[in-house]
């Protein structure tokens, strides 16, 4: 681990050095993104390779233990993933496919004691030439960075390799043989990283993770052994691995936001006042004064410049005279009035013409009084 560490320490020191220190503008870590990585790899590879007994010579079976510790080997590919985001917290799904991995190599040395199947010189290679994974991605996002923990399954091959070289047996030449086997291997793997985005689309970043990719059998066919008989090969291999990687990434975008709500529709705006004009009369008279002529084109003008609605035009008179007669002044002063408006451009179907004698005053008076104010016509226009 005190590996693993040092890388992980030293890609930070990395990242610090090719990015600005100072904060942008908060970055949207959500949506579709993939990119490269560039990396090392090195673990251990717990294998062995065993020959069987041949009971016929008289030769008990044998096992050689391969070297556990594994070179550094350069690896390289890419990933693509999908975040989502909400608020400060980012969950996503990951995968990734490097190409390139460790390996060790173990030759048998001397004259093997106790090992009949084996000679001097002969040596088993494991190695590992690409692996992928699958993971789930937790992490924290405080504007251009994110820190996360990742975790799931990955797949390596296992490839094991076994070469018995010639040798003499009693005086008699061996001829060596070669075998080989793969075997693709799955198990869990866990980590964690650090993103810094440069620009909107595109982040850097580090990642260490370790996986234990289980170990298998596999199968090496018939060799010829030291003990000049031939036997069947079979090997086990493992491999448990460590990886840190420098990662580029490009952010395909954003999911879009969902639409803003809908601005509430303002009130709508009062009613306007109906606007009242208002034609005196002299006394008992329905006759319409130079005066009341200036009123009605001044209505007549008001309705023209609207939309046509209907107006309203009522008589009335003061309360000198009994009820019936002020009944029928008030609504030929009412009748009058609409026949100046008609006359200005007002259609008469557009007008409601009536009579209200002595009711309504606009100053409430005792019978009898003659009050000016209370001998007019209101034109009523919406």
């Amino acid at each position: 681990m005190r590996h693993s560490s040092f890388a992980v320490v030293a890609s930070a020191v990395l990242l610090a050095s090719i990015v600005p220190a100072s904060a942008q503008t908060p970055v949207i870590w959500g949506g579709p993104y993939g990119g490269l990585s560039l990396g090392a790899d090195w673990g251990h590879f717990p294998s062995s390779v065993s020959v069987a007994p041949t009971p016929s010579a008289g030769i008990p079976g044998s096992t050689v233990g391969l070297s556990n510790h594994s070179n550094t080997a350069i690896t390289g590919g890419g990933q693509a993933g999908y975040n989502f985001q909400f608020n400060n917290i980012v969950l996503g799904v990951e995968g990734d496919i490097k190409g390139g991995g460790p390996s060790t190599k173990t030759t048998v040395g001397g004259v093997p004691t106790g090992f009949p199947n084996f000679a001097a010189g002969d040596n088993f290679r494991a190695s590992s030439s690409w692996n992928a994974s699958v993971r789930g991605r937790v992490g924290y996002a405080v504007n251009q960075w994110l820190i996360y923990g990742t975790g799931g399954i990955a797949f390596a091959d296992a490839n094991l390799k076994a070469n018995f070289v010639p040798t003499t047996s009693g005086g008699v030449a061996l001829a060596g043989s070669t075998a080989s086997s793969s075997q693709t291997l799955i198990g869990p793997t866990v980590g964690g990283g650090v993103e810094y985005a440069v620009s909107p689309n595109i982040s850097v970043g580090a990642e260490y993770r370790y996986t234990d990719y289980g170990s298998a059998n596999v199968g090496l066919g018939s060799v010829t052994t030291a003990a000049g008989a031939t036997a069947p090969a079979t090997g086990r291999i493992g491999l448990q691995d460590n990886a840190v990687l420098l990662k580029v990434n490009y952010r395909f975008g954003a999911p879009p936001p969902p639409p803003p709500m809908p601005a509430a529709m303002p009130a709508p705006p009062p009613p306007a006042a109906p606007r009242v004009f208002i034609v005196f009369f002299d006394w008992d008279k329905d006759t319409i004064t130079a005066e009341g002529h200036q009123i009605v084109q001044q209505a007549a003008d008001a309705y023209k410049s609207g939309a046509p609605v209907q107006i309203q035009v009522t008589g009335y008179t003061d309360r000198s005279g009994s009820p019936a007669y002020n009944q029928r002044l008030s609504e030929r002063r009412a009748n009058n009035v609409a026949k100046a408006l008609s006359a200005l451009g007002v259609p008469q179907d557009q007008m409601a013409v009536s009579g209200r004698g002595e009711n309504d005053n606009r100053v409430p008076t005792a019978a009898g009084v003659r009050e000016p104010q209370n001998r007019r016509v209101e034109i009523t226009t919406p």
